[in-house]
């Protein structure tokens, strides 16, 4: 069970790796999988967001208009007088809640490649809790192991048969 308290102690999680699957197989399995305190934020065709279940309202978007507001309260009052001045750092203080915060926001994307198979990569802050299921399930995929050329090595063996003996006659 991931453990809400626990999201202070994330960490930066990072995978890459190839898939026999299909983009779609390897997305979906993973969102039909019941993760308690995490949900699917966004889905896409080639792309899985995760975030806690819990939506915190304070973020960087309400620290932005927060500094913005500081700043235009500032000017308002150096109007007045100029001593306020001194007060516009302020409107760095807004920033400082978003930037401590470590939810464990991951990403998945699964994309078919070329030459075959599909490439999956992972980023993001991750639980120790949510690690361990990711490990879990793309330790489970399985392997794309590219074939070497076929034609190639089809030439390869020909070239190295034995010729019939050659008749003087």
């Amino acid at each position: 069970m991931i453990n809400p308290s626990s999201r202070a102690r994330t960490h930066t999680y990072q995978f890459s790796g190839r898939t026999t699957q299909t983009p779609d197989e390897v997305l979906d399995a993973f969102a039909a999988r019941r993760l308690p305190g995490i949900v699917v934020d966004e889905r896409g065709p080639n792309h899985l967001v995760l975030r806690p279940q819990r939506h915190v309202r304070y973020g960087g978007d309400v620290a932005v208009v927060a500094g913005i507001l500081i700043v235009f309260a500032v000017l308002i009052l150096t109007a007045v007088t100029p001593v306020f001045i001194a007060l516009l750092p302020l409107a760095v203080v807004p920033a400082i809640p978003p930037l401590l915060d470590h939810r464990p926001d991951i990403a998945m994307s699964a994309v078919e490649e070329e030459r075959g198979g599909t490439r999956v990569t992972v980023h993001g802050q991750a639980s120790p809790e949510l690690a361990a299921v990711l490990d879990a399930y793309l330790g489970s995929l399985p392997r794309y192991v590219p074939v070497e050329n076929e034609g190639a090595g089809a030439n390869a063996t020909q070239a190295q048969s034995p010729r019939p003996p050659a008749t003087g006659f």
